[in-house]
């Protein structure tokens, strides 16, 4: 019977650790595409998002996202979509808002119909506590070299796995 309680104690103390771990590790990602003079969403964002998507996932973390958002330069409209985003995803039960911001390069860029590394310039993130609102942190990353063997979706997920890991990191 003592081992019982025993079990029975280990097992609630288990379950309350796992539900504070799954709790703790829900947020939403959202891309935002800044790539002057285009409204169509690149196929390089789709990918990029789905590879931040698929990394925090295979982490162990509840991931959602929010739709990708082309920047068109009007600062009301970027502040409306995030308000959007923070609202939506606390409804939903998010802990943290991702907000990865694709810059792309304007002289370079092309194929928007296939991922390619090699238009994206640089990114920059926000992460946002859902709840408050509150910026917890930022940063920026660069791709670096761009190369034939690299500038492709293997190119693109690396890329995004290395801004996934320092935006977030093991929170």
């Amino acid at each position: 019977m003592n081992i019982t309680k025993k079990a029975f104690f280990g097992f609630f103390a288990l379950l309350f650790c796992s539900a504070a771990f799954a709790k703790n590790s829900m947020l939403s990602i959202q891309v935002i595409q800044n790539n002057p003079g285009q409204e169509k969403i690149w196929a390089t964002s789709e990918f990029f998002e789905q590879s931040l998507i698929d990394y925090f996932f295979n982490k162990g973390r509840i991931v959602s996202n929010s739709p990708i958002f082309v920047d068109n330069g009007d600062s009301r409209e970027r502040s409306k979509s995030l308000r959007a985003a923070l609202i939506e995803n606390k409804i939903g039960g998010m802990d943290y808002l991702v907000r990865v911001e694709v810059f792309f390069r304007t002289t370079n860029s092309s194929k928007p119909d296939s991922p390619k590394l090699g238009n994206i310039e640089r990114v920059a993130w926000k992460v946002y506590d859902v709840f408050s609102g509150a910026e917890l942190s930022d940063g920026s990353a660069e791709p670096g070299p761009i190369t034939k063997s690299n500038d492709n979706e293997a190119g693109i997920i690396a890329f995004a796995s290395k801004v996934a890991s320092s935006a977030i990191g093991e929170r």
